[in-house]
């Protein structure tokens, strides 16, 4: 096995090592869709003791959570107070979270224990540490979105998404994502056809590698370069090109 094919093998066990990772992080079953308005998304800044609330309606049953983006410059970490309240005002998670600084935006999520069917939940989020680092939240503007904006600055809506279901591998979402890809821009090829093409094509593109197999050491280990590097008298007349010897 040459030099190259042992890299290629490494690279193919990782790639499969994050694929597997990826699909048996725990998830949620489900998130709210169309909640946030990433197109005109803008930094909030939240001070010291300020506190936001916004009501957030449900899109369905079984209400596990919220996520909260975020982003905090600097190298110290910061601590919000997260809040979540029924529709009658029963306290359905009360959550002390320390933010790490992060440079993108990020998101932190609040869980909530036996989940809520009712009509929405109201969503309190508090600085509670003295820091001087800015942390910001993501906002956008209400206008025509029809989302619910906050109600201390009611032109403008705090981005949050709803969570639903039970936590558990992702795996169990494959079905999840190719009915909301489906949605999105029909038609589509039904599941499971998609998935195996998907597979099959990721396989192909392995081979491929492992088939080349090039090493600046040994060149000739490779089935298609051992063509290219053959003696010219290797080669049929027909294939000859004349202005070889």
């Amino acid at each position: 096995m040459t030099r190259c094919r042992v890299i290629v093998a490494v690279e193919a066990l990782a790639l499969l090592g994050i694929l597997v990772w990826a699909l048996a992080r725990p998830v949620t079953a489900a998130r709210g869709r169309d909640e946030i308005d990433y197109r005109h998304l803008q930094p909030l800044l939240l001070h010291s003791g300020q506190l936001l609330r916004q009501p957030m309606p449900l899109q369905q049953d079984h209400f596990s959570g919220v996520a909260i983006p975020y982003q905090l410059q600097g190298t110290r970490s910061a601590e919000i107070r997260v809040l979540l309240l029924d529709a009658e005002g029963r306290s359905l998670a009360d959550s002390r979270i320390r933010l790490a600084p992060t440079k993108v935006l990020d998101f932190i999520t609040v869980h909530v224990d036996g989940g809520t069917s009712s009509a929405g939940v109201l969503v309190a989020v508090e600085r509670w540490d003295q820091g001087s680092s800015d942390l910001n939240l993501a906002a956008y503007p209400t206008a025509d979105t029809g989302r619910p904006s906050m109600l201390q600055q009611p032109d403008t809506t705090l981005a949050l998404q709803t969570l639903y279901g039970a936590w558990g591998p992702a795996v169990l979402k494959a079905q999840l994502y190719a009915d909301r890809v489906a949605s999105l821009a029909p038609p589509w090829l039904p599941l499971p056809v998609d998935l195996v093409l998907v597979t099959l094509f990721l396989i192909l593109g392995l081979a491929l590698l492992l088939l080349i197999g090039i090493d600046r050491g040994d060149l000739e280990g490779s089935p298609i370069m051992a063509r290219e590097l053959a003696p010219t008298d290797a080669i049929p007349d027909r294939d000859r090109d004349p202005r070889l010897p």
